[in-house]
């Protein structure tokens, strides 16, 4: 049967039915992980995760697709094309500690929506068309860096699943091994039948609430680079150690956390620059801090300009350690270079929220994002959803339920044309 030149009516009913199962599917999700405060902490390869990815996989199956997973556990929902070009929708479904219901898993469920009507509606594509459930992205159990998406990239390094932590010691390829997935297989999670990507996510940012706009087509992602930083000093009683013989890592962690934040502010906006853990031993009121650990995370859309960033911390660090006495180690954990998404995506984005009556607007994004990664691979582009009051990464992180339908049919249109057109 001959694919459809122009998308069948989408009518008003449509988007209030994917709008309800939208809802329906946030709120069961939610439930993996979730806080007595609201809040959701969903680490990739735990009990709650291996829940939420059941719970995805059967909804998935229901509505008609074909379900696998990959060698690292993403979930992909299949529907068969004439031709073995895929196209691929979805986000990440793990979350940050204490984080909110929204962040990555809204994505996998608008796909998961979309790509559930198309089926119903139309039936075979041109190109095949799959909804992503990515496992990992937010680092928030292992320093991992974007783990589902570099192994679609094949960028992970065949060491990492033995050398990767967490905070109790367990390697990534253990908890791999948990789930029963196999961490020598890594490398069969590369992907090079992609043609397209398109990410539906929340803005976690406050522009497109603050403009009354509905969806934000996003055409670059910023660079980041993230350092872990010791310092090791000595330890002692606060009242007994002289002021001029002290070697007081906090002391010089503090430095280095204002200069990090001057860095920014110089180089001006859009840098930013973030130290989001501080870890402190031996944590005595009455003791001089002996080793002092914190991260900084540069984002920039420039790499040059985190060099230069980055090169100009490196220098402080080796000076605060030389003028107090400290040793210091710096270990990088995040290099992701930033990334111009492709013109055509975006533009389809565009022409669906001009047939949907959305509000929208170009943007970028200043948060790391799978679209970078697997960006690189295929043409890409990512569709944001209002945050309300611009929070993310916390418990009252909210996207209103009515923008989540208008962005579903967007997502509809921009899939049709990707995977029925020309």
């Amino acid at each position: 049967m001959a694919a459809p030149a122009v998308l069948p009516s989408f009518s008003s009913a449509d988007r209030r039915e994917l709008t309800a199962e939208a809802g329906d599917l946030i709120d069961r999700l939610r439930r993996h992980g979730g806080g007595a405060d609201g809040s959701v902490t969903r680490l990739v390869y735990t009990p709650a995760w291996q829940a939420a990815m059941a719970d995805i996989e059967d909804w998935l199956t229901s509505g008609g697709l074909e379900v696998r997973a990959d060698a690292v556990g993403s979930r992909f929902g299949r529907l068969a094309g004439e031709s073995r070009e895929v196209v691929l929708s979805g986000s990440h479904t793990d979350s940050v500690r204490a984080g909110g219901a929204y962040d990555g898993v809204l994505g996998v469920v608008m796909a998961g929506c979309a790509v559930r009507w198309l089926v119903a509606s139309l039936g075979r594509p041109k190109r095949t068309i799959e909804v992503f459930a990515n496992c990992e992205e937010e680092s928030s159990r292992f320093a991992s860096n974007f783990w589902g998406s570099r192994a679609i990239a094949g960028q992970i390094a065949p060491d990492e699943a033995e050398r990767l932590t967490d905070a109790d010691g367990n390697t990534i390829g253990a908890a791999m091994r948990s789930c029963g997935l196999d961490p020598t297989r890594i490398h069969e999670a590369t992907r090079r039948d992609l043609v397209a990507f398109v990410e539906p996510h929340i803005e976690q940012g406050p522009e497109l609430a603050e403009a009354g706009d509905v969806v934000g087509v996003v055409d670059q992602v910023v660079g980041v680079r993230g350092l872990r930083v010791s310092f090791q000093g000595v330890a002692g009683h606060a009242g007994t150690i002289p002021m001029a013989r002290r070697r007081d890592a906090l002391a010089g962690a503090a430095e280095v956390v204002l200069a990090a934040e001057r860095i920014a502010n110089e180089q001006g906006a859009p840098a930013v620059a973030t130290v989001g853990h501080l870890d402190v031993q031996p944590g005595g009121f009455n003791q001089v801090p002996g080793s002092a650990h914190f991260t900084i995370d540069f984002r920039h859309p420039t790499e040059t300009v985190l060099d230069d960033m980055e090169e100009r911390l490196l220098r402080l660090l080796d000076t605060v350690a030389a003028e107090r006495a400290l040793e210091v180690r710096v270990k990088p954990l995040i290099g992701q270079p930033g990334i111009r998404f492709d013109d055509r995506v975006c533009g389809i984005l565009e022409t669906a929220c001009r047939e949907s009556g959305v509000p929208w607007r170009r943007m970028p994004s200043h948060a790391g994002h799978d679209a970078q990664l697997i960006g690189t691979l295929c043409p890409a582009a990512m569709l944001f959803l209002p945050s309300q009051g611009g929070h993310s990464h916390r418990p009252d992180e909210h996207t209103d339920i009515v923008h989540v339908g208008c962005g579903i049919e967007v997502l509809v249109r921009t899939l049709f044309r990707l995977g029925w057109g020309g």
